[in-house]
């Protein structure tokens, strides 16, 4: 670990990163990572990965009950996503903790998750067609059949299907990277629920909040069970910050021009991004 931190500068940091967190900008635990990393000097990989998750799910503690209220949540999808996912989080956890602890392999790794995530926030800011919001109306999203192979969700006149053995497969999956990683995942949920599953996006962010609460708690417990150290000093620090970001985040994103601010962090993460893969 560690001989000591900024706590200033972790706890700005912080907020920077809760922030961005829950304006939706993209990788919210890329970006707690490029702190850990550059911001504070961590030196351990795996050490890295724990406090980068701890924070992501410290984010949905604020963002869940905004989403519940705001009727955007598909428990259903969430369920079926969350059946695979603590499984991909678990063995994700145990390659990275076997194979991904040396600080010269994880970071150039780290750097091209970096350029991969600024390349989809910069995608969605420029180049993605506009979608109409849909207004959720008087009800939540409601499930009117559910089984392995089919289940059937109404919201907004309109009826969606998905197929729960699929959505549970890309929990393994979009899990197993996250964890491996050292991030939340949510940066390949958004497409993989909006473009994969057909899922409208004003259900997509706040369903996929959920669904990665279970793999992250699962990831965390098994690097801790593979005896990780972890600075629960830097981590009280920082997640304040996080939950004072992610508090902010929804305050001011109507003010915010959305196409400005993930050019900015996509140009940002590009740059650090390249780096870590030369540097």
């Amino acid at each position: 670990m560690e001989p000591g931190f900024n706590a200033f500068l972790a706890f700005g940091w912080c907020v920077l990163a809760g922030f961005l967190m829950s304006m939706g900008a993209g990788g919210g635990g890329v970006v707690a990572g490029i702190g850990h990393i550059s911001i504070l000097g961590m030196t351990d990989a795996n050490a890295i990965k724990v406090a980068n998750q701890v924070l992501e799910f410290a984010s949905r503690i604020v963002s869940v009950p905004l989403y519940h209220r705001q009727k955007r949540l598909v428990w259903s999808l969430a369920l079926s996503f969350g059946t695979g996912a603590p499984v991909g989080a678990v063995a994700g956890s145990w390659f990275s903790r076997t194979y991904l602890s040396d600080m010269d392999l994880y970071r150039p790794l780290f750097g091209l998750l970096v350029a991969l995530v600024a390349g989809r926030v910069l995608y969605e800011g420029w180049f993605k067609p506009p979608r109409r919001p849909r207004v959720p109306g008087a009800s939540h999203p409601r499930t009117v059949e559910f089984g392995w192979r089919r289940a059937r969700v109404r919201f907004g006149g309109e009826e969606l299907q998905f197929d729960p053995g699929g959505a549970a497969l890309g929990g393994f999956a979009i899990s197993f990277a996250g964890s491996a990683m050292g991030v939340g995942g949510g940066f390949l949920v958004t497409p993989f629920m909006a473009s994969v599953l057909l899922f409208p996006m004003c259900l997509v962010l706040g369903t996929g909040v959920v669904a990665l609460m279970l793999p992250l708690t699962a990831s965390v417990l098994t690097y801790l069970a593979l005896e990780v150290g972890v600075d629960w000093r830097l981590i009280a620090v920082e997640v304040p910050g996080i939950l004072a970001g992610s508090l902010l985040g929804p305050a001011l994103n109507r003010h915010l021009d959305e196409r400005a601010l993930k050019t900015l962090v996509a140009a940002v993460l590009v740059a650090i991004g390249v780096y870590y893969l030369v540097g």
